[in-house]
C-alpha cells in the first residue's frame, strides 16, 4: 500500500505535469488563469494624421511617405514577427482643397490593403459629409472603433463597435478602442449636426469594466490631441498604450503618464511608429522598445498599392499629379 506522503507527491507531481500540459490555463502556482503562463512579445505598429498624404513627394532626393510604403513595411514586419497589431488614430482624409472624394476611396481601400486592426476616425473623415464617411466606413476591410460618436436621436453608435478584441497567440487578449475629444470644434461646412460626441472619459470609464473583463491588454486610440490624451492618461490610469492623434503630435522616445505609454508619429505619413514588447502571462509589460520609422524610398511601393492608384485614375506621386495640372 502506498503511504500518504508519497501518494501526495505523486499527486503533486501529476499536477505539475498537467499544468505544464497545458500552460495557457495554469497560473504559476498551478491555479487556473485567464491567460498563456510564458511571455508573450508582441509588436505594435501605430500612426495618425495622414491628412490626405496618401502619396509621396516623387522627389529625386528624399522621396518619403505614402500608403505604398506604409503598407509595405507593415508587410515586412507582419512576416517576421509571431503578434502584430496595425492601428491608427484617425485623421486620414485631408481638409486642402485639392483633396478628392474619390482620393477618399482610395485612401481607405489602400488602407485596407495595410492590414489595421483598428480605426478610430478624427474630425477631417467628416469632410465629405457622415452620409459618405459610412458609405466608406461600411465597405472598409478594417474595423472601425469608436466608442463616442452616437446618433443625436437614437444614441445608438454611429460606426457601430466601441472596441474590439484581438488573441494573441500566446492566448492574450488585447481591446482596442477609440474617442474623439469632444472639445473639438468642426468648421462650418461640416454638417456636425447628424451626429454627436459624448465626453470621452465618462464614456471611457462607462466601457472599462466591461474592456478589462474581457482583455488583459488595454490600447486607446485618442483623438484629443497631446495635451488632452495625457490628461486622460493620468484621470484613466488602466490603458497600456494609448496612440494620441490630432494636431501631428510626435513622440521621440518611449514615454509614458503613469504605467501608460504614450505613443505618437508626427504627422503628414512621413513616419510610422514601432514598438516591441515584451508581455507576462497577465498582460503586464516587462520591457519595451519604440522607434519611428521614416517611410523612406529604400520602402518600395506595396504592389496592391499601386495597381489602386492606377484602378482609380490618381497619380502616384506629387509630382506626377502636378505635371497634369
Amino acid at each position: 500500500m502506498m503511504r500518504g506522503s508519497a501518494l501526495s507527491r505523486l499527486l503533486a507531481a501529476a499536477g505539475a505535469i498537467l499544468c505544464a500540459a497545458l500552460a495557457a490555463g495554469c497560473g504559476s502556482d498551478g491555479t487556473p488563469g485567464k491567460a498563456a503562463a510564458r511571455p508573450d512579445k508582441l509588436t505594435v505598429i501605430f500612426s495618425s494624421d495622414l491628412l490626405g498624404n496618401i502619396r509621396s513627394c516623387g522627389c529625386a532626393i528624399k522621396d518619403m511617405g505614402g500608403l505604398g510604403r506604409w503598407a509595405s513595411f507593415a508587410g515586412d514586419v507582419r512576416a517576421s514577427v509571431d503578434n502584430l497589431i496595425v492601428v491608427d488614430a484617425g485623421d486620414a482624409f485631408g481638409i486642402d482643397l485639392s483633396f478628392t472624394a474619390k482620393e477618399a476611396e482610395l485612401a481607405f481601400d489602400a488602407i485596407g490593403v495595410v492590414g489595421l486592426d483598428a480605426f478610430t476616425p478624427g474630425e477631417t473623415e467628416f469632410v465629405f459629409g457622415l452620409p459618405f464617411l459610412q458609405g466608406v466606413a461600411n465597405h472598409a476591410a478594417f474595423p472601425i472603433v469608436s466608442a463616442n460618436i452616437v446618433d443625436p436621436v437614437s444614441g445608438q453608435r454611429i460606426f457601430g463597435d466601441a472596441y474590439r478584441i484581438k488573441v494573441l497567440k500566446g492566448g492574450l487578449r488585447v481591446a482596442i478602442v477609440g474617442v474623439l475629444d469632444d472639445a473639438i470644434r468642426f468648421p462650418a461646412y461640416i454638417d456636425a449636426s447628424k451626429f454627436k460626441v459624448l465626453p470621452a472619459v465618462e464614456t471611457l470609464k462607462a466601457l472599462l469594466p466591461e474592456m478589462k473583463a474581457k482583455a488583459d491588454f488595454l490600447i486607446l486610440l485618442s483623438h484629443m490631441g497631446m495635451d488632452r490624451s495625457r490628461e486622460l492618461a493620468r484621470e484613466i490610469g488602466d490603458f497600456d498604450l494609448v496612440v494620441v492623434g490630432h494636431g501631428k503630435p510626435s513622440i521621440k522616445k518611449l514615454e509614458k503618464e503613469g504605467k501608460t505609454i504614450m505613443l505618437a508619429t508626427g504627422g503628414s505619413g512621413k513616419f510610422l511608429g514601432q514598438i516591441d514588447l515584451s508581455l507576462s502571462g497577465k498582460g503586464d509589460i516587462l520591457e519595451g522598445q519604440m522607434n519611428l520609422v521614416p517611410l523612406e524610398d529604400s520602402i518600395a511601393l506595396d504592389r496592391r498599392v499601386v495597381e489602386l492608384f492606377e484602378q482609380y485614375g490618381v497619380s502616384l506621386t506629387d509630382k506626377d499629379r502636378d505635371k497634369k495640372e
